[in-house]
């Protein structure tokens, strides 16, 4: 035989060889035994479903109670303020406006009540702060005020040097 003639054959045999492999070796979806010793694919967990947001807060003006204390010294800036509010903006007087109980406030600050409406007394702060001060602090209602405005006020503005000149 000539040595070519069994190279070819070889050659041709390897192909065959290959090409049987290939076609056998990928399954068409049908089970594949898995070798003893060796664990099985466990499945992919499925990541678990992301929390639902929470219902997000629409910041009101219309209707929400609000009542202003005047920390500086210049006279009605707290009742000129509440009126701007109450007449332009929409808001509720829950007291009659008045002076804070320390006078010489420099900066002011907005005011929300903490109770089953904190959430929302808190966007409603914010949203004041922004619309009629320029986003000054926002901050939860401290104790030592609580006997100073109105029960219902769920928004307290406390006016002090920096918007004494406004």
């Amino acid at each position: 035989m000539n040595p070519g003639v069994s190279r070819l054959a070889i050659v041709i045999a390897l192909v065959i060889g290959g090409v049987a492999l290939l076609a056998n070796g990928f399954s068409d979806g049908e089970t594949v035994a898995v070798p003893r010793g060796s664990s099985s694919p466990t499945p992919s967990e499925t990541p678990s479903p992301a929390r639902s947001p929470q219902q997000s807060i629409v910041p009101n003006q219309q209707g929400v109670l609000v009542q202003v204390l005047n920390g500086t010294t210049k006279p009605g800036l707290a009742a000129d303020f509440q009126a701007t509010l109450v007449d332009q903006g929409g808001y509720l007087e829950a007291g009659t406006p008045g002076d804070a109980p320390d006078k010489t406030v420099v900066d002011s600050v907005v005011y929300f009540r903490q109770d089953n409406n904190k959430a929302q007394n808190r966007a409603d702060a914010q949203l004041l702060s922004e619309t009629y001060l320029g986003g000054i602090a926002v901050k939860p209602l401290p104790a030592g005020l609580k006997d100073v405005v109105s029960a219902s006020a769920d928004v307290i503005v406390v006016l002090g040097e920096d918007q004494a000149g406004v």
